[in-house]
């Protein structure tokens, strides 16, 4: 049985990532939806110790934060990718 999170090859996840375009980085993060309090703090943690910046996590989540849909990895592979050896 699914919830309204996830369906049976997808789900909802939470991911954010950083703007800094100009500066060349690149840190971008995602996780599952019930892990935000996480996400928030790394991120918060991120900007404050690369960027010389302080954020509240309120501010992260409200301005950065943005919940997306991932595909579920089965653990299954195609015979196409199974190596010969």
């Amino acid at each position: 049985m699914t919830n309204d999170l996830q369906t049976e090859n997808r789900t909802a996840a939470l991911e954010v990532a950083c703007e800094t375009a100009v500066s060349g980085c690149v840190f971008r993060m995602r996780t599952e939806a019930d892990d935000r309090e996480r996400l928030l703090e790394i991120t918060r943690d991120h900007v404050r110790e690369q960027h010389g910046k302080a954020y509240t996590l309120e501010e992260i989540e409200e301005q950065h934060v943005n919940e997306v849909e991932v595909e579920i990895e089965t653990g299954e592979t195609d015979e196409s990718e199974q190596n010969d050896g």
